[in-house]
């Protein structure tokens, strides 16, 4: 039942508007392209009718440059074919942004539980004080992985959220201009995305999705647990491969890694700064003000200059100075809202969300088998030394690396990588880089290999 009712609202908030505004978009008019979004439900009904009767693609594509397109040449075809490419590409967009909106009411026919439904059946069965106690220890970690072809451009991405908050409203009128955007808005980028350019893109998402939803799920928890004594701010964890992940993307380099490190610090300050920058219109009490102008200072300067970074303490302490003077001398005005702030502060401190070095067990051989040959333990191969030989060498020798000592990119850059790590955590905290991955791990060297690097 619940499956057949999930299916119908499906069909009616995400085909059915799909439909809708689809057409609209297909019949935009766009410079050199007029008929070709009328064209596409005809080349689909082509497409399905000749794949039915046995035709191959090249004979169902002839047939409709023919009898229905009326085009001849075969660069014409060409060009043809590539702006119905161009059209597709937007109308999955399109349809992105339909299912997103969609999603909290399909949600509802789901079998799986909000925290909303499970509170309520904690509150039936009269099970706070095990819950209160569960959730106090819970923690779990969300790791925001990446893969080059996943990416829409910034601009994509800003033009989805706005459809996506439009077809909530069905705000024809604005769906329609903001479909003639997309229209003319690339979807590709212009060169081809670095890295670098590739965390920017999920960094977006921690921005403007993750921040304020953990924030606002702990806010829930914390409001709804029945218990004043509840606090957990591990109980949501982010983790960052993008930019430290170099099994997953070999482009990955040591400047790379420590650009995301601080990309992923300044857009935090950002969130940080917009927040006060709101609570400082509410709390606009004589006492307040110093404190609140200096923290919000401090994070103007530390959103944009990478090099002035502001601590943990220089966050929270302004903050708890300006929750006390709140409750003591201002009746705790706005103090759910400074308490969220805090909350969130607590949550992701200075680093957002911990990036995760990852690197092949492969290349950490290679790079041990290079070091000890340049500090004259072996000549050629580690299979040179008993195992017993090396497991010494490895855990109390103290290996002479410098980077500018070899010339193997892989070995420079992960000398490089491991000695800026500690820089890193000085900046974003000690959670903002402390995981370090080793894929195809086999053996106890796979752990001895990185050990000996630090």
């Amino acid at each position: 039942m619940q499956y057949s009712e999930r299916l119908e609202e499906f069909k009616k908030s995400v085909n059915n508007k799909f439909n809708v505004y689809n057409s609209l978009f297909l019949n935009l008019p766009y410079r050199n392209i007029e008929n070709v979004g009328m064209l596409i439900p005809l080349l689909l009904h082509q497409c399905q009718k000749g794949l039915q009767s046995g035709k191959n693609p090249q004979q169902i594509l002839e047939s409709f440059f023919q009898n229905y397109a009326e085009i001849g040449s075969e660069q014409d075809r060409i060009d043809f074919m590539f702006r119905i490419i161009q059209y597709v590409e937007r109308q999955v967009v399109l349809y992105d942004s339909v299912e997103d909106a969609a999603f909290p009411k399909l949600h509802e026919y789901s079998e799986s539980l909000s925290i909303k439904d499970y509170f309520q059946l904690v509150h039936k069965n009269k099970s706070w004080g095990l819950v209160s106690k569960k959730l106090s220890t819970f923690s779990a970690r969300i790791v925001l992985t990446a893969h080059p072809t996943q990416f829409y451009t910034p601009a994509v991405l800003d033009i989805i959220a706005d459809l996506r908050s439009l077809i909530l409203e069905d705000k024809i009128d604005e769906i329609d201009v903001t479909l003639q955007q997309l229209g003319l808005t690339s979807l590709i980028n212009a060169k081809k995305p670095t890295p670098f350019d590739e965390a920017k893109n999920i960094i977006y998402i921690l921005r403007n999705v993750y921040y304020d939803a953990v924030g606002d799920l702990y806010a829930y928890i914390k409001e709804n647990i029945r218990d004043n004594q509840f606090e957990n701010h591990n109980i949501m964890k982010l983790g960052f491969w993008p930019g430290g992940d170099r099994d997953g993307n070999p482009f990955v380099t040591a400047e790379i890694t420590k650009d995301v490190a601080d990309e992923l610090r300044v857009n935090l300050m950002k969130c940080y700064y917009n927040d006060v920058k709101r609570l400082q219109q509410k709390l606009t009490f004589k006492d307040l003000q110093t404190p609140l102008n200096r923290l919000r200072n401090n994070l103007y300067i530390a959103m944009f200059d990478t090099k002035r970074h502001i601590g943990y303490d220089d966050i929270i302490d302004p903050l708890l100075t300006i929750q006390s003077l709140l409750i003591t001398k201002y009746h705790g005005l706005y103090l759910k809202n400074l308490e969220h702030l805090i909350d969130k502060v607590k949550i992701f401190k200075t680093h957002f969300a911990t990036l995760d070095i990852r690197q092949d067990h492969g290349m950490h051989t290679k790079v041990i088998e290079t070091v000890l040959r340049q500090n004259g333990k072996i000549k050629d191969g580690l299979g040179e030394l008993k195992e017993s030989e090396l497991i010494d060498i490895l855990l109390h020798y103290q290996i002479d690396m410098k980077e500018e000592d070899f010339e193997d990119d892989i070995v420079k850059d992960t000398i490089k990588n491991i000695s800026q790590l500690k820089g890193i955590q000085q900046k974003n905290g000690q959670e903002g880089c402390n995981r370090y991955i080793i894929s195809n791990s086999e053996d106890v060297f796979s752990v001895l290999f990185v050990y000996s690097l630090f």
